[in-house]
């Protein structure tokens, strides 16, 4: 436990440190565009959280077969990177690409619902074709 508060303690001056330190190699003007597009990308990330959310599990939900749990967070792991890309600082940043990278995990696989059969993409229905009939005299160009 103690542990998990020294890192928990440490991690704004680590990140602090790793902010100079870029500012003394490569400039304090790209560590302030860095800090800037990181920061707009994690707000973009935030706003769109909702529709993405919305979109994966359709999307997972739709599959044949399977579902992973890990396929199943990865509205949670979106997240985490948006607010990981809000923080300021290089090890963040880091933690949220990796977050973002399309690793699947050995997670147990959920079995559908009885009720919800995956669809192939194809919608049952039937239809009429109605043709209206046109009137020649109505037309702009003849």
């Amino acid at each position: 436990m103690r542990a998990i508060l020294l890192i928990i303690l440490a991690y704004p001056f680590v990140e602090i440190a790793s902010l100079v330190y870029m500012a003394d190699k490569l400039g304090g003007g790209f560590v302030l565009f860095w800090v800037l597009c990181s920061a707009l990308i994690g707000i973009a990330m935030l706003r769109n959280q909702r529709i993405g959310t919305l979109l994966t599990l359709g999307a997972l939900f739709n599959q044949k077969g399977n579902v992973s749990v890990y396929s199943l967070l990865w509205p949670v792991r979106y997240l985490l990177a948006g607010v990981l890309f809000l923080i300021p600082g290089v090890i963040s940043d880091v933690l949220a690409i990796i977050l973002l990278l399309p690793l699947s995990g050995p997670g147990p696989k959920v079995r559908m619902p009885d009720g919800a059969a995956p669809s192939d993409g194809a919608i049952e229905g039937e239809y009429t074709r109605v043709d209206e009939t046109v009137d020649r005299d109505r037309h702009l160009h003849k």
